[in-house]
């Protein structure tokens, strides 16, 4: 969750405050109207990401940061669709193999009752 505190200060956010409220303007419908703290607030998320990204990006040995150096250092951001994805694969198994366990369950009592 990102913490937006009451009042923020634009020299203090990482990247330009209105390239953030154009990005987000362009993708509302008609009719959408979006709060000043959600801006701010993606501002804010964005600029931890870009500081985790960066704090690994340097941990480097090499004279120079290469591509591979940024794909290493992202991943974890990279892989979020995947991660998501795959959770729900086995929150659907997990449910099937309830709907399993229910089933075996309601067998046996009848089996027991006869």
């Amino acid at each position: 969750m990102v913490d937006v505190p009451d009042e923020v200060d634009k020299e203090d956010l990482a990247f330009p405050h209105s390239r953030i409220v154009n990005m987000v303007r362009d993708e509302t419908k008609d009719g959408q109207y979006v709060r000043k703290s959600v801006y701010h607030g993606l501002n804010l998320l964005l600029g931890n990401i870009a500081e985790d990204i960066i704090d690994k990006l340097v941990q480097t040995d090499a004279a120079y940061i290469e591509k591979h150096d940024l794909d290493r250092a992202s991943r974890k951001y990279e892989n979020i669709e995947e991660v998501m994805e795959e959770k729900e694969r086995i929150i659907k198994h997990l449910r099937a193999l309830e709907e399993d366990v229910n089933k075996l369950s309601r067998d046996i009592e009848r089996a027991g009752m006869d």
